[in-house]
């Protein structure tokens, strides 16, 4: 094992539904010059036969293990470089502090719909998220990505990237580590919504993923599991919300088991009353 990996970490802090979860193996990458250990770890992982996961903020993110027989590679790396109307930022920068950087030098700014809105740029990009209308796709200019596979960085356009709703192609290449990515920052909006303002009481606080599920075309995904009677509907420690149905509540030290079993029986109720298969926004994580 390389001396620099830590074994057997506890991931309960590293997800927002604070459930119990280990990782057998744990890197974090806080420094530029962490980026040479990526190799390693690949060569490691190949030799021993062990997944590689990349993590973020944990905001977006279910452990479905109680120990995870591989490698978690959390993304800490942070710095910005602005470059007249583009800044460049790395992938473990949250999308919240990036949106603000920018609203705050840029009046009027698309960003502004981001402020609040939980994560990292990293797992933005790679999951195209958006809210209010403005997605990562919208901003992006390119990608720099690191192969672990071929241990070269490789840089990508946005029409490369592949984005889709809540995808992109980062999701196919798990080989591909976000090292940073160039945002367009003069992009306004004449919409004075405050986000922060519209989403005070509408979405439940506490150790919840946000949206568990992804909106269905033309409809809500919140508004179908409300309507098959399932708000405030508990399993164990984790209840579906009083204030919005799409949100996962972990409100009594509950078990990733509690919230995959309020999942199925979310997807087999609209399922049964709408002909509606419910897709997941959450990253479930788990033994393969």
């Amino acid at each position: 094992m390389p001396p620099f990996l830590e074994n057997n970490k506890d991931l309960f802090k590293y997800s927002s539904f604070h459930t119990p979860a280990i990782a057998r193996y744990f890197f974090e990458l806080r420094e530029r010059s962490d980026m040479a250990r990526l190799y390693d770890i690949w060569q490691f992982a190949q030799t021993n036969s062990l997944p590689i996961v990349f993590l973020g903020s944990g905001t977006n993110v279910l452990f479905a293990f109680e120990i995870f027989e591989g490698i978690i590679v959390r993304n800490m790396l942070k710095w910005i470089e602005w470059s007249g109307n583009t800044i460049r930022v790395t992938g473990g920068e949250l999308l919240s502090l990036l949106s603000l950087h920018i609203s705050k030098k840029q009046e009027g700014s698309l960003f502004g719909k981001w402020v609040g809105l939980p994560g990292t740029v990293g797992g933005a990009i790679a999951g195209n998220a958006g809210c209010f209308g403005f997605e990562a796709k919208d901003a992006v200019l390119e990608a720099t990505l690191f192969d672990m596979e071929i241990n070269e960085y490789i840089t990508l356009k946005n029409t490369e990237l592949d984005f889709s709703y809540r995808h992109s192609l980062l999701k196919e290449r798990p080989t591909w580590f976000l090292v940073d990515a160039v945002f367009q920052t003069d992009l306004v909006s004449d919409d004075t919504t405050d986000p922060r303002t519209f989403r005070s009481g509408k979405q439940p606080g506490g150790f919840t993923c946000g949206s568990f599920f992804r909106n269905p075309p033309l409809d809500s995904a919140g508004r179908l599991i409300d309507q098959v009677g399932l708000k405030g509907h508990r399993i164990g420690g984790v209840k579906i919300s009083e204030i919005h149905a799409n949100f996962f509540v972990n409100d009594e030290q509950g078990s990733y088991r509690d919230i995959l079993a309020l999942r199925d029986l979310a997807k087999e109720k609209v399922r049964e009353m709408f002909g509606v298969e419910l897709q997941e926004e959450v990253r479930i994580i788990e033994n393969k």
